[in-house]
Formats: structure tokens, C-alpha cells, sequence
């Protein structure tokens, strides 16, 4: 509201700002200097844009064939009757990628990473720019409350001179072609002569304005030449500069400004990788796997001193990693004993001595987490919900998912199961125990088998003896996939080509997605919350503390959001950068077929004017459809 305020009231353009919306461009003229000695070593410059154009088409390429896949995929589950469910996936606000609104990235590390982001994007296209004799009219910042990034404004006539061109063309054919001679009205004929009358007046004007402006320069040159030399030498490079007319950037070189900064983010990208899944990485270990979820009122954990998001790291001495190390390192445990319980928070590892319950059973159990429930299944019916853990069924307790899966196997339709759920609060405590008998149905694939209309993964493991619940978070194995990540992205096997390839391209679409599904379906944010529990530094990180976290969460974000955005500004649409290349390149191919400059512009505009429609209306469709596409499936049965 203040920004708009004062937008109406003209202050931000008397001090050279614009304002988008809440967003402020704050412009300078100072800095340029810089740019221009920053772009002293041309050859280097033109190498660096010359290889971007190469790898602009290779992700043009790359990002295109996404799309098409994605509007295939889509088409081919309506066909097949079926439509994504509205989630997060495809919310609005994490369309886009910005910190603290977007689900998936941290405030944080996200801020810090789309300002080097923006600010490499933009200086690279201004170096450029000054490389090829393009002028930069001013840089400055990106305010929105915080700086969000930083900009240069290469000047756009010089630039994108042919395309506005063409544009103004054809805007004035369009109004020219709107009036006939032979159909027009009197009114009409009137209207379209006084139109020509005032451009005729506007044009004469512009002239004679032009032509005192010559005699004033003329004049004020030999006013300076009667006094001196040097100073008539530079008003004549000062009027030469004035007079000199504008330089208009071909397709090539316009090409090169526009990759430079597509080429900048790969560059950003490559070398915060490398750091992230080098040193960095190499930096970094596994505390253990299990972590405290809930523990019971008045339990032996609770007297202890033991707390939620604790890592279990051995029992009685004996390294614990999973539910049956858990059970063999209690086997000889009973009731009333005491047990020593290692546990690390914020990497430092106590001991705790725990008296266990002597009235509890030496049972330990995970359950079942339910995560879907199929609308009008048996086990809506019975009452099951999503986010509910199955302890019991019939009264015995369920170890674990394959103990579920084959005490489901011996039932068929038709039998009755009791199943006792429990529910939790959004602190994980259990607020509600409950008996839910269900009958069963028949399985839609085979009827001979049961049905309940369940999806479901494995839940907390409860230990009776000591009062608490630990989930497994396999930290060792997700390490180990990031490490080899690098690997995968250019395992090239000459011995199987089409193999290694179609590892090579999961591997690429992995890592597009890696902050979205993570490892665990969930998203990799960093090593921040309650994952930081999972490791420590060590060797050469070791003195850096809770700090080598802080480094690979930094070097992730920069890594994968300038490799996003390179990798989106690749697309063949306007505004992007790709877009704007991609029609140079056309009309290039076209005049290189004899057509004239101004009809390879016209196609190459039609070109890319419906391609960018294509693309986006892609990109509008993949996120309303889960949202329609039902009801598109009802209408059509």
C-alpha cells in the first residue's frame, strides 16, 4: 500500500525507481565502470557465450521434451480414466520459486540463493552486452522489503533492435490494413486524413527540432574551437558520440548476450555442486537411524531424561539401526531390569540408565502407518483414516508391514478383521485408541482375494519395555545416494548406450526434483530440523561445527536454484531468454533460405509466438487440471 502510495504520487520516478507491484527497481548509473573493465577480455567473453548458445539448445531440447511428456502423461491417465489429486505438488504458491512462500524451499538458504542467482543472470548479460558494443543504460537492486536480486538494463533498442522493428511494422500494416479506401465511411475518410495531418505536423516538428538542435551543436563546436584545442577535441568525440547512430546488435551477437546469462547459472551451478558433493559432503557423517517420535507419560524414557527427535544410538552397548537390532539387543531383557540407552541430540552422545516397566510386555511393534484411504472401501467404512497407525489386528500385535501383508493374505472376502488404530495430534502424541472392526471385500484385480482400499508404509516402532517410539530414517543410505549422485549424472557405458542413458536422464529429472520428492518422498530441504540430528562434521569439517551445515545447505540451494532457472530460461518462449534466441535462430535459417530479413522475422515471430502459447499453456494445464479433470471424467462417463 506505501509502495503504491507513493508510485501515484510520482516519487519513485523522481528518484529513478519503478515499482512492479510491491517490488522496487532501484536504478544507478554507478558500478558501469566496472562492467566495462569486466568486459575487457572480449575473446574470453565470446568463448564463454559461444559455448552457452551450445548449451541453451541442448536444455531447449532437454526442457521442451519434458513438456511434451508431461502433456502426454496427462492425456494418456484421462484416456485411462484416471486424474492426479489436487496436493501441493500443485499449488499455486509453489509454482513459484520464491523463499518463504514456496512449500519446498527454506526462507534462508533460499533468499541467499536466488540473489546470487539473479544478480550472475543479470551481470552476465550486461558483460556481454558492453563485449559487443551494446550500451547498459543502469544496474541496481531488486527491493521487496529485503534485497531479492539484482538487475542491469542493457539498452533494448540496441539489443532487440530488428524484433521491435519488425514490431512497429507491423503494428502500423495492422492499422493501415483496418482502413479501405473503397468501404470507409465519410466520417472514416475524415478521421484517417486528420490522423495523417497530425503524423505529417509530429514528423515536421521532429525535423525542425532536429535541425536546431544541429545548429546549436554546430555552433557551440566553433565557440570551443576559438578557445581551445583539447577541449574542441573532445566536444567533437562528445557530438560524434551524439550524432553517431545507434548500433543494432545482429542475431549472433544478440545470441551471445542472452546465453551469457543462462551460461553464468550452469557455471554458478557446476561449481557449487562440485563443492556440495566434494569436500563438503566428504565432511559429513551418520550419528544413527533412529529417532524418538513420541514417548509415554511416566515411561522409563520420560524419568530418564530422555526427549522427542533424540537419535537412539545403542542399547546395552550393542549399536542399534533397525527394528531387529532393536529386538536382539532386548531379548534378554525382562521386566524391571535396567537397560543403558545411548542417545545423541544436537551431536552429543549420553548415556541415559532406564529402570524398564515391569508391568510391560517384551513386545516391540511398528504397526502400519496408513497414508491413503480409497473413497468407499471397506475401510472408510469401517472408520480407518489417513494419518492413522494400525497397532493389532484381532488383538495381536503387528511387527511390522510384512507381518500386515501376510496375516492379510490368509483372510478372503467377506471375513471380518478387528484392527485397533491410534490416533495422533500434530505433535505426535497419541490422543485416541480405538477397535474398528471392518469386513472385508473383494480385491478389484482378483476376487479371490481380500480387499480393504488401504495404502500404507511402516510405523513407529514402539518399545514397550522402555516407553517410546523410534522411527527409521536410513541417514547412512541417503548419504551414500548423494554421494553417488554425480556419478550417475554422466555414467556413460559405451557398452550399453541406451541403458546408460536413460540412467543418465532419471538421474538429470532426479535432481530437478530432489527438493520436491527427496529420497523419501518427503523433499530434501538440506541438512536443517530435525535431519541435522542424523550427522555430525568430521575430519576436516569437524572444527567447523554445527558450520559445514550451514555451507552445504548454501552451496545446495545456489547449486540447484541457478541450474533451475538456467535450465527454465532455456525454454523457447517469450520473454525468456531461450525464446528470444530461438527466434534469432530462425530467422537466421530463413534468410539463409533467400527469404528477406523482414519475412524471415515475420516467421520466425509467428514461430515463436505460438510455441510460447504451446509452452505455457502447458505449464497452465499441468496445474489446473488435477483440479478440473474430474469433473471433465463425470461429464464424459
Amino acid at each position: 500500500m506505501i509502495v503504491s502510495f507513493l508510485d501515484r504520487r510520482g516519487f519513485w520516478e523522481k528518484h529513478n525507481i519503478s515499482a512492479w507491484g510491491p517490488i522496487l527497481m532501484i536504478r544507478t548509473t554507478k558500478g558501469l565502470e566496472w562492467i566495462d573493465k569486466a568486459a575487457k577480455p572480449k575473446r574470453f567473453w565470446r568463448l564463454f557465450a559461444n559455448i552457452g548458445i551450445v548449451l541453451m539448445f541442448i536444455g531447449m531440447i532437454f526442457m521442451f521434451a519434458l513438456v511434451l511428456a508431461s502433456d502426454y502423461a496427462l492425456v494418456e491417465s484421462f484416456l485411462e480414466g484416471s486424474v492426479m489429486e489436487p496436493g501441493k505438488y500443485n499449488e499455486l504458491k509453489n509454482i513459484f520459486l520464491i523463499p518463504g512462500v514456496n512449500d519446498f524451499i527454506p526462507f534462508t538458504w533460499g533468499l541467499l540463493a536466488l540473489v546470487v542467482t539473479l544478480v550472475v543472470h543479470e551481470f552476465s548479460h550486461s558483460i556481454l552486452a558492453r563485449v559487443e558494443g551494446i550500451r547498459v543504460k543502469s544496474m541496481g537492486i531488486l527491493l521487496a522489503i529485503i534485497p531479492i536480486g539484482g538487475f542491469a538494463e542493457p539498452d533494448e533498442e540496441e539489443l532487440f533492435g530488428g524484433e521491435i522493428d519488425f514490431e512497429k511494422q507491423r503494428a502500423q500494416a495492422q492499422a493501415q490494413s483496418e482502413y479501405n479506401d473503397m468501404t470507409a465511411s465519410i466520417e472514416e475518410i475524415r478521421a484517417h486524413e486528420a490522423q495523417l495531418n497530425k503524423e505529417t505536423e509530429a514528423q515536421a516538428e521532429k525535423q525542425m527540432e532536429t535541425e536546431k538542435q544541429t545548429e546549436t551543436e554546430e555552433q557551440t563546436k566553433t565557440e570551443s574551437q576559438t578557445e581551445n584545442t583539447n577541449a574542441n577535441e573532445k566536444t567533437n568525440a562528445k557530438t560524434n558520440t551524439k550524432t553517431k547512430p545507434k548500433v543494432v546488435a545482429t542475431n549472433v551477437q544478440r545470441s551471445r548476450v542472452l546465453s551469457a546469462g543462462v551460461m553464468a547459472n550452469f557455471c554458478i551451478a557446476l561449481v557449487a555442486f562440485i563443492l556440495f558433493f566434494g569436500p563438503v559432503l566428504g565432511g559429513i557423517t551418520t550419528i544413527g537411524s533412529l529417532q524418538i517420535t513420541d514417548i509415554d507419560n511416566n515411561s522409563p524414557a520420560a524419568i530418564a531424561g530422555l526427549s522427542k527427535d533424540m537419535v537412539i544410538v545403542s542399547i546395552n552397548g550393542q549399536t542399534v539401526t533397525d527394528p531387529a537390532s532393536i529386538n536382539e539387543s532386548l531379548k534378554n531383557v525382562a521386566p524391571g531390569d535396567s537397560v543403558v540407552v545411548s542417545a545423541a541430540y544436537d551431536r552429543v552422545i549420553t548415556d541415559y540408565t532406564l529402570k524398564t516397566n515391569a508391568n510391560a510386555e517384551n513386545v516391540n511393534y511398528a504397526g502400519i502407518y496408513i497414508q491413503n484411504v480409497v473413497s468407499g472401501s471397506p475401510a472408510e467404512s469401517a472408520g480407518i483414516e489417513s494419518g492413522m497407525v494400525i497397532t493389532k489386528a484381532d488383538g495381536v500385535y503387528v511387527p511390522d508391514v510384512n507381518g500386515f501383508s501376510e496375516m492379510l493374505s490368509t483372510k478372503k472376502p467377506g471375513d471380518t478383521i478387528v484392527l485397533t488404530a491410534e490416533t495422533f495430534d500434530e505433535n505426535g502424541h497419541v490422543v485416541q485408541t480405538q477397535d474398528l472392526t471392518i469386513t472385508l471385500g473383494q480385491n478389484p484385480n482378483d476376487a479371490s482375494r481380500a480387499y480393504m482400499g488401504i495404502s500404507y508404509t511402516s510405523g513407529p516402532l514402539h518399545i514397550g519395555l522402555l516407553g517410546f517410539s523410534v522411527g527409521q530414517f536410513n541417514a547412512a543410505t541417503y548419504l551414500d545416494i548423494l554421494n553417488r549422485l554425480p556419478s550417475m549424472l554422466f555414467d556413460l557405458d559405451f557398452s550399453d548406450i541406451s541403458g546408460s542413458l536413460k540412467v543418465m536422464l532419471a538421474a538429470w529429472i532426479y535432481m530437478m526434483a530432489l527438493p520436491f520428492f527427496g529420497l523419501t518422498g518427503e523433499g530434501f530441504s538440506g541438512f536443517s530440523g530435525s535431519m541435522m540430528q542424523f550427522y555430525a562434521p568430521t575430519g576436516w569439517a569437524e572444527p567447523l561445527g554445527i558450520g559445514i551445515f550451514w555451507i552445504a545447505n548454501a552451496l545446495f540451494w545456489i547449486a540447484w536454484l541457478n541450474f533451475y532457472v538456467g535450465l527454465f530460461n532455456c525454454l523457447p518462449a517469450n520473454p525468456l531468454d531461450g525464446g528470444h534466441v530461438f527466434r534469432a535462430m530462425i530467422q537466421t535459417i530463413g534468410e539463409k533460405f533467400k527469404m528477406s530479413s523482414e519475412k524471415a522475422a515475420r516467421l520466425a515471430g509467428k514461430i515463436c509466438f505460438y510455441l510460447s502459447i504451446f509452452i505455457f499453456g502447458s505449464f497452465i494445464f499441468m496445474f489446473i487440471w488435477p483440479f478440473i479433470g474430474k469433473y471433465f471424467l463425470t461429464l464424459l462417463g
